[in-house]
């Protein structure tokens, strides 16, 4: 099926392959959260129930999809059983950018179907339970910026991959 938005991912990876510690971020780093928050700003979300249950509150400005078979209804987002059902819901929002937040199998299920990928390579190897190796066989970097968290004192790498296959 052809959809009338585009398909992008956005996520942040530690050294380790980090992305996810006891249900949250391994780490906290206010100016990777702005840049989250630019790039998905006015979009919709596509999530797993647990990346959902992690966030503080709904994202102000974006629609939330969530994939989940047992997630009880919830004011606010879209609950959905399936990707394809998800990307139904997204077009029947007029969504012109989509972008999958995680989780693991998320990523697993879409990330090379994305036109645009957005990582945030956090130089960092936290502590975490949930890992994820980004494959880059169908994309090549089209952008790449560094910068370092003047809070933090962590050094970042923002990549944004574009999709050659």
């Amino acid at each position: 099926m052809s959809y009338s938005f585009t398909l992008e991912a956005i996520l942040a990876i530690g050294l380790n392959d980090a992305i996810g510690n006891k249900g949250t971020l391994p780490w906290h780093i206010p100016s990777e959260l702005r840049l989250f928050k630019s790039i998905t700003e006015g979009h919709t979300l596509i999530m797993g129930k647990n990346t959902f249950v992690s966030l503080p509150s709904l994202l102000s400005n974006r629609h939330h999809i969530i994939l989940s078979n047992t997630m009880p209804v919830t004011d606010g987002v879209h609950i959905v059983p399936s990707m394809s059902a998800a990307l139904n819901k997204a077009d029947e929002l007029h969504s012109e950018k989509v972008l999958l937040i995680g989780g693991v199998s998320v990523f697993h299920e879409a990330l090379h179907e994305c036109s645009v990928i957005h990582v945030s390579r956090v130089m960092l190897a936290p502590e975490a339970d949930t890992f994820y190796a980004f494959n880059t066989l169908h994309h090549r970097i089209d952008e790449s910026v560094c910068f370092r968290d003047p809070s933090t004192k962590v050094d970042i790498i923002y990549q944004k991959y574009k999709r050659i296959i």
